[in-house]
């Protein structure tokens, strides 16, 4: 039993036995991770009020915009080029530490002289250092789990993150009781994501110890030469993501930033489904493109879609019922003016839960730079978007300008992948689209009832798979059956 065990989760057998192990840590890290530090952020919401769970956020906001440059295609590239040429792992991992390096010093210096120009938000000057802190961290820590992946090591990758999202809640939940101040619990974040940076050098100590032996300087070149296009799409994803809060800090004030945080706190929560399944396929879909195997790609990308509308579109219709209760019942009644930003933001899931395959094909048909214009357009309608809707509708001008300029730039992106690769998406999801709306209907009846949200949620969704089940639906039988194998 006990080697059953460790052939399963800590072993690499075979592809689907590796996809399941995968699949499995990935979900363990993001998705226990995340909720244990989603408890601190809940948490100092509530104590905190709008105002200055607002200046936390803008800090935070900032940080992940500067994460941007500290990248630029570095990480995936190590990832995908470990995988494909393990004998040079070194040399990659030496090469790829030195160009990251110089990305870490030139963005800290970028941040204290740029980023204070940024926000007329009150206080949020004195936390610039700690950003540029904050940005070393994430920044070491995302390259070593970017090795990680090419290793397909998840189970390294979920250590890491729960020690760091452990920290970061244990040590802020101990403040908070002491001190409840954005600053305060700003510092004590930031250094406690320091954790998860020393815990992954620790693990990858043997690959440091090669660092200088195993360089080789001829590899700098064609690194930098495959790792611009995939920068231009990485900054500019990273704005797109970071520019609402940044503009909210910009016109509005910090109670509109904390209203639309809170709201995009549990959605960005909700991305972390499709990114964990986006991840434990890609390297499947990486051979079968390596192979040209054309029909293999195109139904790995079908099941896939397939199964991520499955999730995404219950999770839609179900959080625009329960939006008020959940808000409420997370932030408490004060956030409630939060509501309509959140139901608005709800509508990017159905975006976001399939851009995450379609940006994986673009990126092994190495077609970032074709779809950075596309990426490039999408920024400046968002730009033009909260301009012209911030002012008027505040934290909800914002969300609308999300989802105005996503689906404008993945549309596009679905249009381009389709000349390479012709999948199939609506036929497969009749079934999905009525026990989706059915169980809206069911979840609008349970409300008026006034029964607890949690309670709410847990018997949509037993009745949500029901009817799929009931169906036969093969989306469902497929997932039942990776999980049976796990």
């Amino acid at each position: 039993m006990k080697n059953r065990i460790k052939e399963l989760f800590f072993q690499n057998k075979s592809s689907r036995q590796t996809v399941a192990k995968n699949i499995f840590w990935l979900s363990f890290s993001q998705f226990g991770g995340r909720l244990i530090r989603s408890s601190l952020i809940i948490y100092a919401a509530r104590l905190l009020g709008a105002s200055e769970y607002g200046l936390f956020s803008y800090v935070l906001g900032l940080s992940g915009f500067f994460m941007t440059f500290v990248d630029i295609g570095i990480n995936p590239l190590l990832t995908r080029e470990v995988a494909k040429y393990p004998e040079k792992q070194y040399s990659y991992f030496s090469v790829s530490l030195f160009l990251k390096i110089i990305l870490l010093i030139s963005t800290s210096l970028l941040i204290f002289f740029v980023a204070p120009h940024f926000s007329k938000i009150e206080g949020a000057a004195s936390l610039i250092p700690f950003i540029a802190l904050l940005v070393i961290f994430d920044g070491v820590r995302e390259f070593s789990i970017a090795f990680f992946r090419a290793k397909e090591k998840m189970e390294l990758e979920a250590l890491v993150s729960m020690f760091t999202n452990i920290s970061i809640t244990v040590f802020g939940f101990l403040i908070l009781q002491r001190s409840a101040t954005a600053y305060d619990l700003t510092v004590t974040y930031i250094l406690s994501a320091g954790t998860g940076a020393i815990a992954a050098i620790i693990l990858l100590r043997k690959e440091f110890h090669k660092v200088f032996s195993s360089f080789q300087k001829r590899l700098l070149k064609p690194l930098i030469a495959d790792a611009l296009p995939i920068a231009l799409v990485s900054v500019i994803g990273m704005f797109m993501l970071n520019v609402d809060i940044i503009m909210l800090g910009w016109l509005k004030t910090a109670s509109d930033v904390g209203f639309y945080s809170s709201g995009q706190r549990i959605v960005q929560l909700l991305y972390t489904i499709p990114a964990i399944l986006a991840s434990s396929i890609f390297p499947a879909l990486s051979r079968f493109v390596g192979e040209k195997n054309t029909e293999a790609v195109r139904a790995l990308v079908e099941q896939a879609l397939t199964a991520t509308f499955m999730i995404s579109l219950p999770l839609t219709i179900g959080g625009l019922v329960l939006a008020r209760p959940i808000i409420s019942f997370l932030y408490g009644v004060s956030y409630i003016p939060a509501t309509l930003s959140f139901q608005i933001l709800l509508g990017t899931l159905l975006l976001q839960f399939s851009w995450y395959f379609i940006g994986n094909l673009l990126f092994v048909y190495n077609k970032s730079l074709q779809f950075s214009k596309y990426l490039i357009l999408g920024s400046l309608s968002n730009i033009g978007f909260n301009l012209l809707l911030i002012p008027h509708f505040g934290a909800a001008g914002a969300a609308l300008a999300t989802v105005f300029s996503q689906i404008l730039y993945i549309l596009l992106s679905w249009r381009m992948i389709k000349r390479d690769v012709y999948f199939l998406t609506l036929r497969y999801l009749p079934r999905i689209v009525f026990s989706s709306f059915l169980m809206g209907g069911f979840v609008f009846f349970l409300s008026i009832l006034h029964l607890h949200v949690l309670l709410i949620i847990f018997i949509a969704a037993l009745f949500y798979f029901f009817l799929l089940y009931l169906q036969k639906e093969k989306a469902l039988l497929h997932v039942f059956g990776l999980f049976k194998r796990v």
